[in-house]
């Protein structure tokens, strides 16, 4: 496994890579932003919240979240075959993307889960040295040190993450155990560059929830506008993981993409 690659080098490959096939991810990009706006739309959160609030019933708030959930990890599982298929070919096919997005979607939800139940594991455990400190320090310093300790672990968890589902676009269908190892070592070694795309990520987010609190949320305009921009950005993120994790994992991957389609004709990097 290499050991170091260029944030720089990786960023414009990817660059290239988007802008060869502009055309397709911004079709399918509008296409998810569509769904997504139009679920959004189909439920009065105003309203929901309303009822649950009076009646004290938290079986819709929890259907509504679960629902939310799925949606939002089909669209993901979409994302990620669009990628793997623009990968192969320049052309969308249509059999691929949803077998893609199917096997995608099902290892998604079992990442989810393993994650959820290490979250849990780890959250209770601080839970009791938290509690254990709250006796001996200032609840000001406790602050602080709850923010110290918090911060690194959620950037790895992101980096980690965000490999997870690079691997997922892989053309050969590799199992989640082999994933999370492969996944595991992406991150160990090439952690600098990924801390990069992530930081980016979050001051997109920043950014880009602001500008969304500014404006109408309700607007099926601007939602439409904001998933867009959100899905589209997401799908390069996981475009740089996924030539960041095939360059790192050069010797042991045979089918690591080619850059030579998307730089050719284009400065030689």
């Amino acid at each position: 496994m290499q050991k170091k690659i260029s944030f720089s080098l990786v960023f414009i490959q990817t660059c290239n890579f988007i802008r060869n096939r502009i055309t397709q991810f911004v079709l399918v990009s509008l296409t998810l932003a569509l769904i997504h706006a139009f679920f959004n739309s189909f439920f009065d959160k105003q309203n929901l919240a309303e009822q649950i609030y009076f009646s004290q019933n938290l079986t819709n708030y929890v259907l509504f979240v679960m629902l939310t959930l799925l949606i939002s990890i089909i669209l993901k599982a979409i994302s990620i075959a669009t990628i793997s298929n623009l990968y192969i070919s320049d052309k969308l096919n249509l059999n691929l993307l949803l077998s893609k997005a199917l096997s995608n979607t099902l290892k998604i939800i079992l990442f989810y889960l393993i994650i959820g139940v290490f979250i849990f594991l780890v959250s209770f455990m601080l839970l009791i040295v938290l509690i254990s400190l709250n006796l001996l320090l200032p609840k000001e310093l406790i602050f602080i040190l709850i923010f110290l300790v918090l911060l690194i672990p959620i950037l790895i968890l992101i980096i980690f993450c965000n490999f997870f589902f690079a691997s997922l676009v892989e053309p050969g269908q590799n199992n989640i155990l082999d994933s999370l190892s492969l996944s595991i070592q992406s991150s160990k070694t090439q952690w600098r560059s990924a801390i990069l795309m992530v930081l980016i990520f979050l001051a997109f987010v920043m950014v880009f929830t602001q500008l969304a609190i500014a404006f109408d949320s309700d607007n099926f305009v601007l939602d439409t506008i904001f998933s867009f921009c959100s899905i589209f950005f997401d799908i390069f993120v996981t475009s740089f993981f996924y030539r960041l994790y095939t360059l790192a994992n050069s010797a042991s991957n045979s089918a690591a993409p080619s850059t030579s389609n998307d730089d050719k004709n284009k400065e030689d990097h």
